[in-house]
């Protein structure tokens, strides 16, 4: 936990914070929205499974983490030590698919029925919620990039994050395959 001193560096509120409990605790308050899967976690951060599991107990007593149904998120108490800097903003995505639902489409419906999936390339990530839009993230089995599949009123877009331009076209791609798994998962869910 962080929290900016009067030279506006920044000091532990906690001497007792492990290594892996602050880089758990600084990644999942630059996503305070979003309700992370463990998998996610680990495969953003790289850390052991076992490492991470301890992380997140100790983060969890310490009421600086909470875990839902969805995933992990950081508490409230946690947003109110971090610094502002801790928080940073959602990278910029790009813009890979767009199609219109459905007006009478249940996002949340439609958001339970892909939450958790993995398939092909992608492993599910997490999910954040507004009330705007409900966001499902996956990222490539190899870290490569991540896809979020943005749910609105009325809009489905699927947006990719890439940093290295050679893996583009494997995005784009998996892109396509999430959205076909998206409809087909869905088309099935209503007719069932």
């Amino acid at each position: 936990m962080v929290s900016p001193s009067e030279e506006g560096r920044v000091e532990s509120d906690l001497p007792d914070l492990r290594d892996n409990d602050r880089l758990v605790l600084e990644f999942l308050g630059g996503q305070a929205n979003a309700s992370l899967g463990f998998q996610g976690i680990r495969r953003r951060l790289g850390i052991h499974p076992e490492k991470l599991s301890r992380a997140l107990q100790r983060l969890r007593r310490d009421d600086l983490v909470e875990k839902t149904d969805l995933g992990y998120r950081v508490s409230s108490r946690a947003l109110s030590l971090l610094s502002p800097t801790a928080i940073r903003p959602v990278a910029p995505r790009t813009p890979l698919l767009r199609t219109f639902l459905p007006p009478d489409t249940n996002l949340r419906e439609l958001a339970e029925t892909m939450r958790g999936s993995w398939f092909g390339p992608l492993h599910w990530y997490g999910l954040a919620e507004s009330p705007e839009e409900i966001v499902l993230s996956w990222v490539a089995d190899d870290g490569a990039f991540q896809l979020d599949a943005r749910v609105g009123t009325g809009a489905l877009s699927i947006e990719g994050s890439v940093e290295d331009p050679s893996v583009w076209s494997r995005a784009l791609m998996a892109a396509h395959r999430l959205f076909r798994h998206l409809s087909e998962t869905y088309r099935l869910r209503l007719q069932g």
